[in-house]
Formats: structure tokens, sequence, C-alpha cells
């Protein structure tokens, strides 16, 4: 079955309220801090070399512990591992608005172990959501990638490349790409696969990264039956990099676990970081080899071959109408409902995910459009233009679209920064170049006194790890900035 059909295939709603009523009761277990055994703890002297390797170690326990916490807001310590608060993060040069964007959906956690950082990515628990986590991990939802690596370009710099990623689900995907492009250990749980096209976007050489990643900078636990695992290597879905530690599902069965939506509720538990942390502390896969299972039996395996999608989401208002006509790609849908008139709108908050959306006709017709007056003169968080929004997520047509409609190529957020200084942290590097072109003036200096050259430079992505198209391109920008 093709994959767009196979995506596309509904759930009965019967079906799917109680695969939902399944994975609630399973995901609400209050999040606890414990340890498997004393020796999980992390020594005081411990460094980001240490969490090299293929195998499986038993400070990745922390590690899921830390991915499980991204869910939560309401803890500042485990074992030793603090969370940084805003005070703490703002003195690394980094906002809260870089950690957390409802627009897209990311969200990360910066913590602190000694002097060893660790970047936490989350992902989603949500069954009604896991349709735009497969097209995240085919790359079609790009910019959370670009603002992921243009984060950890930040604390990167900041602390002198002491860090470490961390992530689950999307999450996962994020901290692969974000430990691929500053080289540091990345240690994942059933995340998402990264598409080559993706890690082309930045500039580095896939091949090369997928190396790197086998040769020990990256693994990731998965549990028997995920859901997502299982279609990453099944389906033509890119899969994970790094080496995949499987572990067994069972907890407990009986009989009823092979009725048709236990087999369902079971693949989304199976993803779960619950479930996930449950198992690494059962088997201690790091201990013991036998705990680290193979494929399953194949003659009870489930395929999943029937997905919810996004029509099943009750649409409620006309800003959710066009949320999801976006979320969608249904330009035609997008453009009937802005020709309703008089709508209550949220213009911020539908010109985000306008010029986020892989389509760049949905930002063209909102600016047509009568709700789309004003957009050029919009201030977001932090002071910054749509035009930054655009530059920093990698959105060259939708750049040069809000160019065309007058919005200024040269102003600056309230951290000094221009698009330029954005597109060159994020390393999207065509929209570098058409902001040169453009007119943006690269000698302009952020607060920190950072011109847009001194960004490139210095740069975490490594001038070895980019393919011939990417030293070209900085080559050219660099020439563009002479």
């Amino acid at each position: 079955m093709p994959l767009s059909t196979t995506l596309q295939t509904i759930i009965k709603k019967d079906e799917l309220s109680l695969i939902q009523e399944g994975l609630n009761l399973y995901i609400q277990n209050p999040f606890t801090e414990t340890f498997c055994s004393v020796g999980d703890k992390w020594s005081p002297n411990i460094t980001k070399e240490d969490f090299l390797g293929s195998d499986a170690q038993n400070k990745d326990y922390l590690l899921a512990l830390l991915s499980r916490g991204a869910y939560y807001s309401r803890w500042q310590e485990i074992h030793g591992i603090e969370k940084l608060n805003t005070e703490q993060i703002n003195q690394l040069g980094i906002t809260a608005e870089l950690l957390s964007d409802n627009f897209t959906g990311f969200q990360a956690n910066i913590c602190r172990f000694n002097n060893l950082y660790i970047l936490c990515f989350a992902g989603t628990n949500d069954i009604v959501d896991f349709y735009a986590n497969v097209r995240q991990g085919l790359g079609y939802y790009e910019p959370q990638y670009f603002q992921a690596v243009g984060l950890t370009n930040i604390l990167y710099k900041a602390v002198q490349g002491n860090i470490i990623c961390t992530g689950h689900s999307l999450g996962g995907g994020l901290a692969s790409i974000a430990g691929l492009a500053s080289q540091s250990p990345c240690i994942s749980f059933s995340p998402a696969g990264l598409a080559q096209s993706t890690v082309q976007k930045i500039g580095m050489d896939y091949h090369l990264a997928k190396k790197m990643a086998d040769n020990g900078l990256m693994r990731f636990y998965t549990v028997q039956y995920d859901w997502l695992d299982a279609l990453q290597n099944t389906l033509p879905i890119p899969p994970a990099l790094g080496n995949r530690i499987k572990m067994a599902y069972s907890e407990q069965s009986s009989w009823k676990d092979w009725l048709p939506h236990r087999l369902l509720t079971r693949s989304f538990i199976a993803h779960t970081m619950v479930k996930i942390t449950r198992m690494m502390c059962k088997y201690k896969p790091w201990n013991n080899w036998n705990a680290i299972t193979g494929e399953f039996d194949k003659q009870v395996d489930i395929m999943l071959t029937e997905f919810p999608t996004v029509e099943e989401q009750k649409i409620i208002n006309w800003q959710e109408s066009c949320k999801n006509a976006i979320k969608q790609g249904n330009i035609n849908e997008f453009s009937t409902l802005l020709s309703m008139s008089n709508k209550q709108c949220n213009i911020d908050s539908l010109a985000m995910q306008s010029v986020r959306s892989v389509n760049s006709q949905f930002i063209k017709v909102l600016l047509k459009s009568s709700y789309g007056k004003g957009i050029q003169n919009m201030k977001l968080a932090q002071q910054k233009s749509i035009l930054h929004i655009a530059a920093q997520s990698g959105q060259v047509a939708q750049s040069e679209i809000l160019l065309h409609s007058g919005i200024m190529v040269n102003v600056k957020d309230s951290l000094g920064n221009t698009p330029l200084h954005d597109a060159l942290n994020s390393h999207a590097l065509e929209v570098a170049e058409l902001l040169l072109s453009k007119g943006a003036d690269w000698r302009m200096k952020n607060n920190q006194g950072d011109n847009c050259r001194d960004i490139l430079s210095h740069h975490m992505i490594k001038e070895t790890s980019l393919t011939d198209e990417g030293r070209a391109s900085r080559g050219k920008i660099y020439q563009m900035m002479s």
C-alpha cells in the first residue's frame, strides 16, 4: 500500500477512543525520579566523551529521566542534574522564547551537571499528533530542525562545546540533528528518523553524518512493538541514525492484549517515555545482553496500516480551521477561510503558522487577504519581525515573498539580531544568500558585538562536515560579506 494511502486511513472513532483511553491511563503515571540502582548515578568528573559509544550504558538511564522530564515543568533537579531557570538561561545569551514555540511545537530544556550541559528536546505522547510526527520525520516540517540547530549553536558557543543531546520521539529527531551539527554525543529514545534532505538543508553531508552516528556518536533506545520504530523499519520512512537498542515489551500479558484495539494501544504505549524508562529499569540492557530483543514474532506482529488523521480532530472555530488547513497543506480551504470577513483573528499566530508551512503559498495568500494588513510592521516575541521567523526557519521562498511585500531586510530584534544573523545562526545558507542579495548589511552588530560574519566564522558546524554544495555556499556567502 502506498505511504500516502497508508497514512490517510482512519481508525473508526469507537476504536480510536478506546486506544486514547488506554494510552491516557498509562501515561498519567506521575513523573518519578527513582534510580534503578545506585550505580546509575553519574560520576562528578563525567565528561561528554564518556557518553560516546554504540552500546547501552547505565548512565543513559538518567538521560531517559531528563527526556521524560521535558514533558513536565514542575521540577528543578534530578539526582544532581539541574534544570536551568530563566535567569540562568539568560546568562548564557539564550531567551526563553528560543526554548519553547507554541506555533511549531518546539520545546526544549537546558540542564547542567557540574560543567556538562544537556540539551533535552521534547516530542509528543499525543495519539492525534502522531501523523504529523511521521511527516516531521520525513522532513516536511523543517522549521523545528532549524530551531534546534540555532539553539544548539548559541549554547555550544556559550559553554565551549561541552554539551550532549537527548530527546524522545520528534524530540529525539531534533536531538539527532543537534548532535550531528555540533558533533556532540546524542542518546535518544524512540527518535524520529532524519530525512536526507533535512540534513542536507543545513549544509551537512548525510553520508558523513550517518558514518559519525554509526561510529558511536549516537545511540537510541526503543521498546518492542513501538509504532514509530515499526514504521521506520518497514515503510519508506527515514530510519533513526545510530545504534538501536531494542528492549522487550513484556511486563504482564493476557489474552485480552490481542484484541484489535489493545494491539494498537500497545504500539502507542511502547512509544511513551513511561514505558521506555520502565523497561530500561527492568532489563538494564547495559548489564544484560539477553534483554535486547531482535525483531518480534512475525506471526503476532501487527502492521500499523490504520492511523488517525488530522481530519479526526474536531474543528472548534475559524482560527483552528485555518491552523488545520495549514497543517494539512490545504491551500484551497485556507483561501476560502480567509475570504470570510470579520472573523476573530490572532494575526500573530496565523502569520507564524503560515510562514513556517512547507508551502510558501500560505503566507502569500495571507498577505493578500484582508487579515494580512499590518504584517509588514508586525512585532513578535523579542521584537522579531515575521522575516526573522522565516529566516531562522530556513524558509527561502517565504523570505522572498516577505521581502517583496516590503518588509525591511535590516530590521533588528531586541537582541540586536537582524534576519541575516538569525539565518546564519540556524545555518540556513540559502536564506542568507537571498538576504545578502536583497541588501542585508552583514556589518550590523548585535547586542553581543557580533556581526554576521562573526556568526558564520564561529559556527559549530565544521567545514569538514559540509557537502561540496555546503562548502560552496559558505564560500559564496563569505565572498558576499567581503
